[in-house]
C-alpha cells in the first residue's frame, strides 16, 4: 500500500504525518508547540514562543536575497476534534490515523486536521528547504483559532517585521481570499427549578446530520440537531426535560443532540416523534441523508426541570436565531450575516446555550447581538458576549494578491478567482495589530472541515505547495 510519505512533495507529507501523531485539539497545543519550537531552535532560527504557545520563527534570507522585503507565512496549530459516535479515538492521547483513498487523505472516523495542518506542514517543509530562494521568512504558528481566534488575539505583533502576509487557512485551489467576516460568541444561560421526577422517561437522539463549518457551510441550509430537537419537543405534550446536550463547538453546525424527557403517554410520544422524523427528513437535503431520530424508554430519574423551565428551553431552541440572516448585495452567493445555534448543555440546575453570529458588516453583528438580547430577556435567560473579533475588509490595492494571480496564471494558464468568505480568519486580528499589512489567503482543495468526513485532495495539495514555493521565490526578487 502507498504510504503517506511516498506522496509528493515528500517533505510536506513527512511533516504532515509528524504533526498528525501529536494531539492538538484547541487548548491542547503545548505538545505541538514543543515540536515546532524544537524544530526552529535546532536549525538555529530565531524562535519565539509566548505564554499561550503561539510560536514565531524567523529564517534569514537566502544568499543574494537579503535586500528583498520579508514575507510572513501564517496558519494555526489547533484542529477541531470531532469523531463518529462509534469511534473510540482519544483526542488527548491518540495520533490521527491517516488513510489514502481515491486520491484523497482522510482520517479513520475523526477529523483529519487538514484545517489547518496543511499550513503547519507547509511552513515546516519550507523552513527546512535549503534550496529554495527566499527573502527573510517569518512563520507564525498560532493556537486556539478554532475556538475564537484566541492565539492571534494574544500574539505580540511587534515580533513581525514583514508587511506582506500569506495566510494558508482558506481554499480551495484556484481561489484567493481577500476578505472575511467578523463575529462573536454569545452565551445564554438560565438557572432551572427542579422538581421530583414523575411520568415516563424517554431518551431522544437526533443524529446522522452532516454538520460542518458554520461559516463555510451555513449557506447550505443543513440540519441543525439542536433546532430539530427543539422542534420535536415542541410537538410533545408538555415534556419535562431531565437532560439535554447538543453540539460541541461554536463554529461547527451541531450534528447530534440528545435529550431525556418525562412524558405522560410514552406510546403517543413515540408516535409523534416517528411522524416528526419523517416530516423533517423530507425537508432536509442530500447532505443530511443519514439523518434519523432514535427514541427509547429509560429508567426513572430523580429530578427534572419544571414545566415552565422545560417550556422555555424548547421555546428558545425554536425561536433562537439560527442560519442565514442576510445575503450580500454586492458579492454573488456570499452570506453577509448568519448565526449558528451551536451548543446546548444542561448541567444539574442550569442550562447554557452558545450562539455564534458572523457578519462582514459590523453594524449587522451589532443588530444580531441586540436581537439575541431581546430574545434572552423575553424568555428569562442571562446573556453574555464571551468574545468578539473583527473582520478583514477587502483592500483595493494588494501587490501580494496581484503576485499570486500572476504566478497562478503562469503555472496553470487559468485565472485565479478572488473571493470573500463568511468564515472568520485570523487575518482580521493580525491586520488590526499590524495596520497596512498586505494580506492574501489561499489553500488546497479539501472537504468536510470540522466533521469526521474531512478529507484533503492529494494532487491539489501538491500544486498548492508548489504555488507557495514559486511565490516565495518571486518575493525574493523584490
Amino acid at each position: 500500500m502507498t504510504k503517506i510519505t511516498d506522496l509528493e512533495p515528500k517533505s510536506f507529507w513527512h511533516f504532515f504525518e509528524e504533526i498528525s501523531r501529536i494531539p492538538r485539539g484547541s487548548g491542547n497545543e503545548k505538545a505541538i508547540a514543543d515540536y515546532i519550537e524544537s524544530f526552529g531552535k535546532k536549525r538555529g532560527f530565531y524562535t519565539y514562543r509566548d505564554e499561550v504557545h503561539n510560536v514565531f520563527i524567523r529564517k534569514p534570507a537566502s544568499a543574494g536575497c537579503e535586500e528583498a522585503a520579508p514575507l510572513l507565512l501564517q496558519g494555526h496549530m489547533d484542529m477541531v476534534c470531532e469523531k463518529n459516535g462509534d469511534c473510540e479515538h482519544d483526542f488527548l492521547n491518540d495520533p490521527i490515523s491517516l488513510i489514502i483513498e481515491d486520491g484523497w487523505v482522510h482520517a479513520d472516523g475523526t477529523t483529519l486536521g487538514a484545517d489547518n495542518g496543511t499550513a503547519i506542514a507547509s511552513m515546516l517543509s519550507i523552513l527546512d528547504d535549503d534550496h529554495l530562494a527566499h527573502p527573510v521568512l517569518e512563520c507564525l504558528f498560532t493556537v486556539q483559532e478554532e475556538i475564537g481566534l484566541i492565539g492571534a488575539s494574544f500574539f505580540d505583533a511587534e515580533q513581525i517585521t514583514s508587511m506582506r502576509m500569506l495566510n494558508m487557512d482558506c481554499g480551495g485551489e484556484g481561489t484567493i481570499t481577500s476578505s472575511c467576516a467578523g463575529g462573536m460568541v454569545v452565551e445564554l444561560s438560565k438557572n432551572l427549578d427542579l422538581v421530583p421526577f414523575n411520568g415516563t422517561a424517554i431518551k431522544i437522539l437526533v443524529t446522522g446530520l452532516a454538520g460542518g463549518h458554520s461559516g463555510g457551510k451555513i449557506k447550505n441550509y443543513l440540519g441543525n440537531a439542536n433546532r430539530i430537537m427543539g422542534r420535536i419537543l415542541m410537538h410533545l405534550d408538555e415534556p419535562a426535560i431531565v437532560s439535554i446536550r447538543g453540539g460541541n463547538k461554536d463554529n461547527a453546525i451541531p450534528r447530534e443532540c440528545e435529550a431525556v424527557v418525562s412524558v405522560e403517554n410514552p406510546e403517543k410520544a413515540f408516535s409523534i416523534i416517528g411522524d416528526m422524523e419523517k416530516t423533517i427528513r423530507a425537508e432536509l437535503g442530500d447532505e443530511d441523508r443519514d439523518f434519523k431520530v432514535i427514541v427509547e424508554e429509560e429508567m426513572p430519574y430523580i429530578l427534572m426541570a419544571d414545566t415552565d423551565d422545560s417550556r422555555k428551553i424548547w421555546q428558545i431552541l425554536n425561536v433562537g436565531l439560527d442560519g442565514v440572516l442576510w445575503m450580500s448585495h454586492s458579492i454573488e452567493d456570499l452570506v453577509e450575516a448568519s448565526v449558528n445555534l451551536a451548543v446546548i448543555d444542561m448541567n444539574e440546575d442550569e442550562v447554557r446555550l452558545t450562539f455564534s453570529p458572523r457578519a462582514a458588516i459590523e453594524s449587522l453583528n451589532d443588530y444580531t447581538q441586540e436581537r439575541l438580547e431581546i430574545m434572552s430577556e423575553i424568555l428569562g435567560f442571562e446573556m453574555k458576549v464571551l468574545y468578539r473579533y473583527p473582520g478583514w475588509a477587502f483592500a483595493k490595492d494588494s501587490p501580494l494578491r496581484d503576485l499570486l494571480i500572476r504566478v497562478y496564471k503562469e503555472e496553470t494558464g487559468k485565472d485565479m478567482e478572488i473571493k470573500a468568505v463568511h468564515g472568520g480568519l485570523e487575518t482580521g486580528i493580525i491586520l488590526g495589530k499590524k495596520p497596512g499589512l498586505d494580506i492574501a489567503a489561499i489553500g488546497p482543495d479539501s472537504e468536510g472541515a470540522h466533521s469526521p468526513q474531512e478529507r484533503l485532495n492529494i494532487s491539489s495539495m501538491e500544486r498548492t505547495y508548489r504555488l507557495v514555493c514559486r511565490v516565495i521565490e518571486e518575493c525574493s526578487k523584490s
